[in-house]
């Protein structure tokens, strides 16, 4: 799954939650794909934040060695 499409389902959980009126049973579940989908992001949001200090790591040191 791409990191687009877990923020727009954990949109609709969300919705879903906010509006109510859902059974506790499809609420708990809802809840726990949320909370799952949070944590990919999370991972997501980390690893290319990782990727990003790399990048700016390499161009320091290319700008070291000129």
């Amino acid at each position: 799954m791409s990191y687009s499409k877990a923020i727009q389902r954990l949109e609709e959980i969300v919705q879903s939650l906010e509006r109510g009126g859902i059974p506790l049973d499809e609420t708990l579940r809802l809840y726990e794909e949320g909370a799952e989908l949070l944590a990919f992001c999370q991972q997501e949001l980390a690893a290319a934040e990782g990727k990003l200090n790399e990048m700016k790591l390499a161009d320091i040191e290319n700008k070291l060695s000129e």
